[in-house]
């Protein structure tokens, strides 16, 4: 009979529900490196496998899916929300958190349309960040209580913020936000084509078609334009 009874023991201990696993995705490795200790000194979930680029955790991601993937959204190769896209018809369980350095304002909507579950500034207490993991891997949407309002306010036509009309923002595309921002940083057409892998003709195309839905005259206007976003979305990288 007691033999029986350490048997029954042995085998509920067996069966214990194994950690979720989470893989990073992040081309600053003090931020790779940072929120993998952070991650483990919460001690509830595992960490799986970390990466700087895109490409390099698609070979990752192949051999072993995580739970969660927490991903910087401006990497070096393929832009992070062109990755989500690329993800999320091949796992479609994969729960996505971005963690990134981009305002929320311009950048949470387009990742959850492309398919993560939340967003979370990188400037944002890390005291929020465990219910940021707990509400994505629960298959819930986490986002800012300040983006849910604005996106209100933005429904309701009042998104001028601080006297500067970012609302032309909102109506550009993807590719042509990120070209956006690589105006502000200096990029040449060349440049830009180079990161991008397209060609500089297709840049100068997003360019005027950027400068007409903005409702510029100029391509010096696009470019004040680019770097007051800029200054306005508060960039910034960590490490």
């Amino acid at each position: 009979m007691r033999n029986s009874k350490i048997k029954k023991t042995v085998a509920t201990k067996s069966v214990a529900k194994p950690r979720q696993r989470i893989a990073i995705v992040d081309s600053q490795p003090t931020c790779r490196i940072g929120l993998s200790h952070y991650i483990k000194k919460l001690g509830r979930w595992e960490i799986a496998w970390a990466s700087s680029t895109a490409e390099e955790a698609m070979d990752k991601m192949s051999k072993e899916q995580p739970d969660l993937l927490i991903l910087e959204i401006e990497l070096h190769g393929k832009d992070g929300l062109e990755f989500i896209k690329h993800l999320r018809p091949l796992y479609p369980e994969l729960r996505i958190l971005v963690h990134s350095s981009h305002h929320e304002e311009f950048y949470a909507e387009r990742c959850i349309r492309a398919g993560a579950t939340g967003y979370f500034h990188k400037m944002e207490p890390m005291g929020r960040f465990e219910k940021a993991v707990e509400t994505v891997l629960a298959g819930e949407l986490f986002l800012n209580s300040r983006i849910t309002r604005q996106a209100i306010e933005t429904l309701a036509g009042r998104n001028a913020k601080n006297g500067f009309d970012s609302s032309h923002v909102h109506g550009l595309t993807d590719r042509e936000l990120e070209i956006l921002q690589l105006i502000a940083k200096g990029h040449s057409c060349q440049d830009t084509a180079d990161k991008l892998h397209i060609s500089p003709r297709t840049v100068q195309v997003h360019r005027n078609n950027i400068r007409l839905k903005i409702g510029l005259d100029s391509a010096l206007q696009l470019h004040a334009y680019a770097m007051r976003f800029c200054q306005d979305e508060d960039c910034g990288h960590c490490g």
